[in-house]
C-alpha cells in the first residue's frame, strides 16, 4: 500500500492536559520548517517562518501565564 501525500501539516500546537491525579501540564509543539524550504516560494517560507516565530512567542507567554497561576495556588493535602 502506497503512501498519502497530505494536504496539510501542523506547524504549532498547544496542548493543556489535566489528569486524574490533578496534574495539569502544558506542550507546546512548533515544526522546523529549514527541510520544506524547497517546496515553498520565498514569501511562503518567509511568512510562514514569521508566523512560527511569533506564534512561539505569544504561546510561550500564555504557558508562564498558566504556570504562574498554578505556582500561586495554595495547595492542601
Amino acid at each position: 500500500m502506497g503512501r498519502t501525500k497530505r494536504k496539510e501539516a501542523k506547524l504549532v500546537g498547544y496542548n493543556l492536559f489535566y489528569d486524574l491525579t490533578g496534574k495539569l501540564v502544558t506542550e507546546r509543539t512548533s515544526t522546523d520548517i529549514k527541510e520544506l524550504k524547497k517546496f515553498f516560494t520565498p514569501e511562503e517560507y518567509n511568512t510562514l517562518t514569521t508566523v512560527i516565530r511569533e506564534t512561539t512567542t505569544k504561546l510561550d507567554k500564555i504557558h508562564n501565564e498558566v504556570e504562574a497561576h498554578l505556582n500561586a495556588r495554595i495547595l492542601k493535602n
